[in-house]
């Protein structure tokens, strides 16, 4: 089963957010919220940069440059 980029970020920015909330359990600190943003905040980003985007036909634009060649473009 093919799982796309968003999916990816959406599981990394919930795991994220757990190991937020774990680690202000852990320091027993009273006020959650802040990690589980900072957590889930952390997860997306670096979803965001490590996964790469699948390229398909379906969602390429070529172009022809100056000098003839052929160049695509991910959408």
């Amino acid at each position: 089963m093919q799982l796309s980029k968003n999916t990816k970020k959406a599981g990394l920015a919930l795991i994220g957010s757990m190991a937020g909330f774990l680690m202000a359990k852990q320091l027993k600190i009273e006020d959650y919220y802040p990690f589980i943003l900072l957590g889930g905040f952390l997860g997306n980003t670096i979803g965001e940069e490590l996964i790469p985007e699948e390229c398909h036909p379906q969602n390429t634009l070529g172009y022809i440059d100056r000098n003839g060649q052929l160049k695509l473009i991910s959408l």
